[in-house]
Formats: C-alpha cells, structure tokens, sequence
C-alpha cells in the first residue's frame, strides 16, 4: 500500500508505505500527491515512512520514479526516509532514488529522528 497526504502545516508530503505494494496502487499515488501538492507551496519536505514496507519489487521502478520525479519537479528541501528495521526494504528504495536526479533521502530509524533531521 501507497498513501499520500499533505501536511499543511509543516509545508510536507507524507508518504506511507507499506506490505507489497503494485503498480494499480501506482496510480492512486500519482492522484493523491497531486492533491496533496495543490495544498502545498515548494519547496516542501517529504517524510517518507517504509517500516511497514515488506518489498518494493511489486511496484514498477517507472511507477517509482514518476512519483518522485514530480516530488523534484514541484521543488524539494529535505526527505526524510523513517525505515525502523527495514534494512533491506531501506536499501531497494535508496537503489531506485539515486535513478531521479537530485533526489536523495536522509534516513531515520523512528518518526522521532526524523523530526530532528527536518530541525522542526
């Protein structure tokens, strides 16, 4: 599963990953991060949160990098992956990030660190 929300506040997209998620869940993504940018004003972080995720190998790496190539185009600060104990699941998504220039994550082992990372 995909999801994607605007934190308006904070100025941040919120991307929540988890099990296996497909390429059918691809395009429900695309529709919510263009909702959630339409809130939003760039640059914006992005908190990305896989200590749900099991595997990224049943979502399409072009699906992978659309997202992400919007996330750049709208304009980025800071991203900020929380990966917990998913090492391996860490390691496949930072392998396909390095495929969209200039998009490129810090990690963080709970929601916590990652509010430190963003100094907020």
């Amino acid at each position: 599963m995909v999801r994607i929300s605007p934190d308006v506040g904070r100025n941040r997209i919120i991307i929540l990953w988890s099990g296996a998620p497909t390429s059918v869940e691809a395009v429900t993504a695309e529709r919510e991060l263009r909702e959630a940018l339409s809130r939003l004003r760039p640059p914006i972080d992005v908190l990305s949160d896989i200590r749900e995720l099991e595997t990224m190998e049943t979502f399409p790496a072009e699906d992978f990098r659309r997202l992400n190539a919007a996330l750049s185009a709208f304009g980025l600060k800071k991203i900020v992956r929380v990966v917990g104990r998913r090492a391996l699941a860490a390691v496949h998504m930072e392998r396909l990030s390095r495929q969209v220039p200039g998009h490129t994550a810090h990690l963080a082992f709970s929601l916590d660190e990652a509010e430190q990372v963003f100094g907020k």
